[in-house]
C-alpha cells in the first residue's frame, strides 16, 4: 500500500512481470501509523505498548486493503480511499459478536448480545462489496466462458499469505479470521460457495507467526494477585476461544521462543487445548521473544558485531520461516530481491554452530515419529535458561559481568543488566530460603502444566534439580552470552521508566535541572548546600556524572516486573485455545505423528 512503508522497500526487480503482487504492511502498536490517526507518540505509544490500544484498527485498515487491492489490480485506483479509510477503520468492530453476524444466514451462528448492533460491521462491508462487485464484474467468467474484459488479466484465483510477529501475529490470526468471514461473505454475495473477493476464488497458502503474544487489554502481569485473576490479555478482538484460532484448511507454522521470561509476554499456541490440524506446525526455537521475530539491532546488549546482523540468532528463524513459505508456494523470491535485503537474510556459521553446540545437550527432541509434547520441550528449555542465569548471578564466581558481551555493551545496556542480576540475586537468596523453609512438605512430584498460575508452584518445580544439576556445559553458557538477549533486565513497566538510551538521557537532563535548582534555592535562602533533595543520592552522583561527561554514566535501574511473581526463577505461561487453558500434556506423555498433529520440536 502506498505511503506506509518509505519507497526504497518497493519491489525492483522487473516491476512489470509483478503487477498481481500486492503487500500490505501494517504497523505495530505503539508504532505511528498516520492511516489509522496513530501518533505512535505520548499517551498513545504508552497505551499501545501497554494494551495493544490501535490492533483493531490496523486489523480493519487490512481489511480495507484487502477490498481495496482487487479494485486496484483492474481499475488501477483506490476504491476506499485513505479519508475513508481512516474512518471505516474506527466504525468498525472486530469482536466476536461482531464475526458471528458476518454470513447471510446465520442459522447456526451463536446468538449474541446486543445481536442488531452487532451487525453494523457487516453493513459496512456488505456495501464495499457490493461497490467493488459493480466495478469488477465484467472480468467475471461465467460458466467457464470468458469474460467481457480481459485486460489487464483473466483472473482465476487469488492468494492470500500472512505474517505477522508478537501482537502482530495475535493481530494476523484475527485478520485471517476476519479475513475468511469476509470472504465467505463475499461469495454469499455473489451466490457462490466456499470463499471469493470481489467474486474471484480465493486460496489463503500460509500463515507464519514469531511467538504469539496477545496482550491486549490488560495482561497477565501480576499472577493470581487480584488483578491477574481478571485480566488474560484476551480483551476486545484478541478472544482466544474465537479470533485467534487457527482456522481449518491453512497451512500455518508457529515459531515460539524458547527462552522468553516476562510475565507481560504469555505466549498464546497454536493448539487447543493441545492438539492441532495436520496443516499446523509449532516450533519451539532457542532465544527470547524478539530473538525469535527480530527486534534487537546490532551491537545492543553486547550482542551481534557485523552491521548487517549476520552474527545475531534472528536470522535462524527468519531463514526458517522463509523456507516453509516457499515451500508452500509464497512468492517471496530472494533471489530476486536487492543486495541489502540478501544481506539481511545471511547468517555466519558462527551462529549455527554455536546452536547446533547447544541444541547437542537438550534431550527433548524428536524420536523417529516420536515428538516430545510442548509442555516437556518448554520445561527443558526454560530449565536450561535458569541454569544460565544461576551460572552468571552477581553472587557467584562467573558474574554476568565478566561475560565477553557484557564488556562491549554500552553504559545503558551495562546498567540495566547489572541491575537485573542483581534482582536476581534478592530472587535467588529468597527462593533457596523458601526451599529450606518447605523441604519437609515439598514431594519430588512434576507440577501440572500450567503451573496454576502460581510462582511457588514454578519454584517447587525449580527446587526438584536445583542442587542436583551439574552446571551448564562451556558451551551453552557461551550461546547465552553471545546469542540469547535478555528481555527482562530492559523491559520497564512504569509509564516514566526510561526504557531506551534517548529516554535515559532525557531522564538524566532532568535530574541536571532539579540538582542544579535546588542548589540555587538552597543558596539563595540558606547560603550552603542542598539539604534534602527530592533526587535520591545515586541520582544526584548519576546527574553529576552525566553533567560532566554528557553520557550515560553506570548506575542502578529499576522497574522491572517485580521479581516476587515475574522475576528469572518462573515458567512461561503458554494459552491453548481458551483464556483458562494452560498447555498440557500429560506428564511425560510423548506423541506420535498419528496420534496427535502436534510438531513441537526443539
Amino acid at each position: 500500500m502506498p505511503g506506509v512503508l518509505p519507497g526504497d522497500t518497493d519491489w525492483e526487480y522487473n516491476k512489470g512481470q509483478f503487477t498481481h503482487f500486492f503487500k500490505a504492511y501494517i504497523p505495530g502498536v505503539a508504532s505511528p501509523f498516520k492511516e489509522v490517526g496513530d501518533d505512535g507518540e505520548g499517551f498513545t505509544e504508552t497505551l499501545g505498548a501497554g494494551t495493544g490500544r490501535g490492533g483493531q484498527a490496523r486489523i480493519a485498515w487490512a481489511l480495507i486493503q484487502a477490498i481495496n487491492n482487487v479494485h486496484r489490480y483492474f481499475t488501477g485506483t483506490l476504491l476506499i480511499d485513505s479519508k475513508n479509510a481512516g474512518s471505516l477503520v474506527h466504525r468498525m468492530d472486530l469482536s466476536k459478536w461482531h464475526r458471528a453476524q458476518m454470513p447471510l444466514n446465520r442459522r447456526h451462528a451463536q446468538p449474541g448480545p446486543n445481536d442488531e448492533k452487532n451487525e453494523s460491521t457487516q453493513k459496512i462491508l456488505i456495501d464495499w462489496l457490493q461497490k467493488l462487485h459493480a466495478a469488477v464484474s465484467p472480468h467475471w467468467s461465467v460458466n467457464e466462458c470468458k469474460p467481457p474484459k480481459t485486460d489487464p488479466a483473466i483472473v482465476q484465483k487469488i492468494f492470500i499469505s500472512i505474517f505477522g510477529f508478537s501482537r502482530g501475529a495475535t493481530q494476523a490470526r484475527a485478520f485471517t479470521n476476519w479475513l475468511m468471514s469476509l470472504c465467505k461473505l463475499d461469495a454469499q454475495l455473489c451466490g457462490n460457495n466456499g470463499m471469493t473477493l470481489g467474486g474471484f476464488p480465493v486460496e489463503f497458502d500460509f500463515l507464519g507467526l514469531f511467538d504469539t503474544v496477545a496482550s491486549v487489554g490488560l495482561g497477565n502481569s501480576y499472577g493470581n494477585k487480584f488483578w491477574g485473576r481478571i485480566f488474560d490479555g484476551h480483551g476486545a478482538w484478541a478472544d482466544a476461544e474465537d479470533n485467534l484460532r487457527i482456522p481449518e484448511g491453512i497451512k500455518c507454522l508457529h515459531l515460539v521462543a524458547a527462552h522468553e521470561i516476562r510475565r507481560s509476554f504469555p505466549l498464546d499456541s497454536i493448539s487447543v487445548r493441545g492438539a492441532m490440524s495436520g496443516n499446523c506446525k509449532e516450533v519451539v526455537v532457542p532465544g527470547v521473544h524478539s530473538d525469535i521475530g527480530s527486534g534487537y539491532c546490532p551491537t545492543e546488549q553486547g550482542r551481534g558485531v557485523d552491521p548487517d546482523g549476520a552474527d545475531m540468532l534472528a536470522r535462524v528463524p527468519l531463514i526458517y520461516m522463509y523456507r516453509a513459505a516457499r515451500l508452500a508456494g509464497v512468492p517471496l523470491k530472494l533471489e530476486l530481491a536487492s543486495e541489502i535485503v540478501k544481506r539481511r537474510f545471511a547468517v555466519m556459521p558462527a551462529v549455527v554452530d554455536s546452536l547446533n553446540s547447544y541444541l547437542a545437550i537438550c534431550h527433548m527432541k524428536p524420536n523417529g515419529d516420536v515428538y516430545p509434547s510442548f509442555t516437556d520441550i518448554m520445561r527443558e528449555q526454560t530449565k536450561l535458561r535458569i541454569m544460565y542465569h544461576r551460572a552468571r548471578r552477581m553472587k557467584g564466581n562467573r558474574p554476568v559481568t565478566t561475560s565477553e558481551s557484557f564488556q562491549r555493551a554500552t553504559n545503558f545496556d551495562k546498567n540495566d543488566l547489572q541491575s537485573a542480576y542483581l534482582e536476581l540475586d534478592d530472587e535467588i537468596a529468597a527462593f533457596e530460603t523458601w526451599m529450606k523453609q518447605n523441604a519437609g512438605r515439598m514431594k519430588n512430584v512434576r507440577q501440572d502444566a500450567g503451573f496454576r498460575n502460581e510462582k511457588h508452584n514454578e519454584w517447587e518445580e525449580i527446587a526438584r534439580w536445583w542442587n542436583t544439576e551439574p552446571p551448564l556445559p562451556d558451551a551453552a553458557v557461551r550461546f547465552f552470552d553471545e546469542y540469547v538477549h535478555d528481555s527482562r533486565a530492559w523491559f520497564k513497566i512504569s509509564l516514566s521508566a526510561a526504557d531506551s538510551e534517548q529516554k535515559a538521557l532525557k531522564l538524566l537532563e532532568k535530574w541536571v535541572k532539579t540538582l542544579h535548582d535546588e542548589e540555587a534555592a538552597a543558596a539563595y535562602h540558606e547560603g550552603g548546600g542542598v539539604k534534602s533533595s527530592s533526587l535520591s543520592d545515586e541520582q544526584i552522583e548519576a546527574a553529576r556524572e552525566y553533567a560532566k561527561t554528557g553520557k550515560v554514566p553506570r548506575m542502578r535501574t529499576e522497574d522491572r516486573e517485580d521479581w516476587d511473581i515475574a522475576g528469572y526463577l518462573r515458567y512461561r505461561k503458554v494459552y491453548a485455545g481458551a483464556d483458562s487453558y494452560l498447555i498440557s500434556g500429560a506428564p511425560g506423555e510423548h506423541r506420535t505423528r498419528s496420534a496427535m498433529r502436534e510438531r513441537a520440536v526443539a
